[in-house]
């Protein structure tokens, strides 16, 4: 009988952190194909990333404002399609280098993970 509840949760922890690394592994997929198709990023290397995290303190006007200033610093190609934004986001970091330079972004994403509502 323990056994057999020892045995039912190993199997429950290791369903629960394989879909962890699930939502993780789309994150950063989605954040690659971001800077891929709408920064300006001539040539650069992803050194590193957080782990994932999620929010519910990131406000429309906030939002705005990292769009804005992304457009106003020329980080991100004309016309950038962002993602519209959900009551939760998560966000995750990346550390990259752009030739000497090391930089460190947060990007938030939608619910789904599915695209990038805005970064800073």
């Amino acid at each position: 009988m323990i056994l057999k509840k020892i045995y039912s949760f190993v199997i429950l922890l290791s369903i629960i952190l394989l879909s962890g690394c699930g939502q993780e592994y789309e994150t950063k997929s989605t954040v690659k194909n971001f800077m891929k198709n709408d920064m300006v990023l001539d040539d650069y290397k992803i050194i590193g990333w957080s782990k994932l995290g999620d929010t519910y303190f990131v406000t429309d006007s906030i939002i705005q404002a990292m769009r804005t200033n992304a457009e106003q610093n020329k980080q991100t190609k004309p016309n950038t399609n962002y993602t519209p934004r959900t009551e939760k986001l998560y966000f995750i970091q990346v550390k990259y280098a752009v030739y000497q330079d090391t930089i460190k972004q947060t990007f938030y994403l939608d619910d789904k993970n599915s695209g990038v509502v805005c970064f800073k």
